[in-house]
């Protein structure tokens, strides 16, 4: 049987994590479905998540992003309609739908309506609303309305904790002032005495910061709920996927799908692929989402995973997260 490791790449190094602290039975069993389910290939009669595309603009350029190379997909910038969001929310509402990240290739906080999408999915009942941001744009009258919508948690990616190091990786933002936002960022919550958001601060686990990395964690752990890394993956253009065989799956097709800010249907994140269109399933303008994730493309595409012949699929052989994991697997050539 294949291989098959839910957040194989994401490493909590704080004694508690933003999950914690929810004990309520449905959060309890949605949790329970997001590692179970790709672990024993099942399939629920619509996504356990979505990763919903605010907006692909994002006002960095980070030196190891598949958003800075336009490596990721097609690149014609815009932001999500407001209306056809709530017709996304609405279609999972109604289907069991448990949680929604509102961020992929860009920054949420660029969408002048990520508030008012937060508070739209909590009022339709989503279990768990989240998204990544850098934290430039976390002002006092955003993080205000944030809270006020009920945002569940929120991951803040800083790379580093000295100036010269952060602003290297971060080209466009200002250390002291993405620092003092989200020191604000936990004031004003503690202020108002109120458990969320819960404030996740993730790094991507480059070679340059696995030695200063304990004192990353000293500095951070003392302002956010969860310290983590990511697993680095090579987006860069001159980073080629190709020829790697292992008896390996990918949990994505057991737990979500992705829509783009123009409604594009993926089934799943197709990380640093520059060519959707070899997975696209369609727009959720003209399609149903549960009829895509019942689908028989879809489902020709958690067979070929779950045999273990991942490689046969040429937008699974350029992804640069499938790429990741086989590194951490004997693979074949």
């Amino acid at each position: 049987m294949p291989r098959i490791q839910p957040n194989a790449n994401f490493h909590t190094v704080t004694e508690k994590t933003v999950l914690d602290d929810r004990k309520d039975k449905e959060f309890l069993e949605y949790r329970r479905r997001w590692y179970e389910f790709p672990i024993n290939f099942i399939v629920g009669g619509f996504p356990i998540h979505l990763d919903i595309e605010t907006t692909n603009i994002c006002n960095l350029h980070c030196p190891f992003c598949a958003t800075t190379f336009k490596n990721w997909g097609p690149y014609k910038k815009g932001l999500l309609d407001l209306s056809l969001f709530k017709r996304i929310i609405d279609e999972g509402a109604d289907n069991g739908l448990c949680s929604v990240k509102l961020s992929l290739r860009g920054e949420p906080l660029l969408h002048p309506d990520i508030a008012e999408m937060v508070a739209y999915a909590k009022k339709r009942g989503i279990i768990d609303i989240y998204f990544n941001t850098n934290g430039t744009f976390l002002d006092e009258n955003k993080i205000n309305q944030l809270i006020d919508s009920g945002l569940d948690r929120i991951s803040i990616s800083f790379e580093g904790i000295s100036k010269e190091v952060y602003q290297r990786y971060r080209p466009g933002a200002e250390y002291e002032s993405v620092v003092d936002n989200i020191k604000k960022l936990r004031q004003i919550r503690d202020k108002r005495n109120l458990p969320h958001p819960k404030i996740r601060i993730q790094t991507v686990l480059l070679p340059e910061l696995r030695e200063a990395f304990t004192e990353y964690v000293g500095f951070w752990e003392k302002i956010a709920d969860e310290v983590s890394y990511l697993d680095a993956r090579k987006e860069t253009p001159k980073d080629k996927h190709k020829g790697g065989i292992a008896d390996w799956a990918c949990p994505f097709l057991w737990q979500r799908m992705v829509i783009l800010w123009d409604g594009t249907i993926l089934p799943c994140l197709m990380h640093g692929v520059d060519n959707f269109s070899l997975m696209s399933l369609g727009n959720v303008k003209e399609l149903s989402i549960k009829e895509m994730w019942q689908g028989k493309e879809v489902f020709r595409y958690r067979e070929i995973h779950r045999l273990g012949q991942s490689h046969k699929l040429e937008a699974c052989e350029r992804c640069s997260y499938r790429a990741m994991e086989l590194e951490k697997l004997e693979i074949k050539k």
